[in-house]
């Protein structure tokens, strides 16, 4: 059997040094129909807060229990936090990994008795704040560039689910090349533009697919609630959907679009990213 463990609070699994103790509780009955399985959902945690989630795949094939994992695990992640809030009333999230848009999962043989792998994440801690540089970041913005302003602050917002970056950032690039209309990908800056990122894009295009229309895939990904509509086959080999996919090349066009703003002309102040890319989605381990 495969077990896929979901983290709530890495301290809390780490400090039982990964001994999950006994299960709150465990929810048989769920099927992978398309891949033929059992799941089980074990519940660990205390009074106060689920600190765990352990998905028990019952099969012995680890490309089956793989392909469950990567078919299902956003769906298992919305469900839990979603959960979550309904009976608390408060925020909830699984844990992501410190500057990515990631979170774990640690995917191995075993069942509901076995040891979590225990994660610790190396932080990096950031420099002492520069008020030189924020007093410049202050001035970069005028009156022309206030929508662009609303807009990136969404995009480089960490805390916000991915749906809700991308579309920001994809409408601040909409309110740069047609203003407060619509119809973007009829806009001819738009495809020059695009273009000039063709390079980042090609790996992801399917046969047939311009740049331009990877794009609106992903917003419409993005749109209706992160579902990938691709046919089972395509997400089982490729389970990133379009949004993840894009994302970084998306931030790359905004910070390249707020570079070239007419307003900015001159200015020494640069966008840029501020970490390595990083893949998106789960991290299976």
């Amino acid at each position: 059997m495969w077990i896929a463990d979901i983290y709530c609070d890495l301290d809390w699994v780490r400090d039982r040094q990964g001994v999950l103790g006994p299960r709150r509780l465990a929810l048989t009955g769920p099927r992978s129909q398309s891949l033929d399985i059992s799941i089980d959902f074990h519940l660990f945690g205390d009074d106060e807060r689920v600190r765990h989630l352990r998905v028990l795949m019952h099969t012995d094939d680890e490309s089956k229990a793989h392909t469950c994992v990567d078919l299902n695990i956003q769906a298992w992640v919305a469900a839990l936090e979603v959960t979550m809030m309904m009976i608390t009333g408060h925020p909830f999230e699984v844990v992501h990994l410190p500057g990515t848009l990631s979170f774990p999962v640690a995917l191995s043989v075993g069942d509901e008795n076995s040891p979590a792998v225990i994660i610790t994440p190396q932080l990096v801690y950031a420099p002492p704040i520069n008020y030189m540089d924020v007093a410049f970041g202050i001035a970069s913005w005028t009156i022309d560039v206030q929508h662009h302003l609303f807009y990136f602050r969404r995009l480089i917002d960490a805390s916000l689910p991915l749906d809700v970056r991308w579309l920001n950032g994809y409408r601040l690039l909409e309110w740069h090349f047609v203003g407060g209309r619509t119809h973007l990908p009829k806009s001819r800056e738009w495809h020059e533009f695009v273009g000039r990122f063709g390079d980042s894009l090609a790996p992801h295009l399917r046969p047939r697919q311009t740049a331009v229309g990877l794009l609106e895939e992903a917003r419409a990904t993005a749109a209706h609630a992160g579902i990938d509509e691709r046919p089972l086959e395509d997400r089982r080999r490729d389970p990133r959907n379009s949004m993840e996919k894009t994302f970084r090349v998306l931030e790359r066009m905004v910070m390249t679009a707020l570079n070239e703003h007419a307003s900015r002309k001159g200015s020494p102040i640069r966008f840029q990213p501020r970490v390595p890319e990083q893949e998106t989605g789960a991290s299976p381990s």
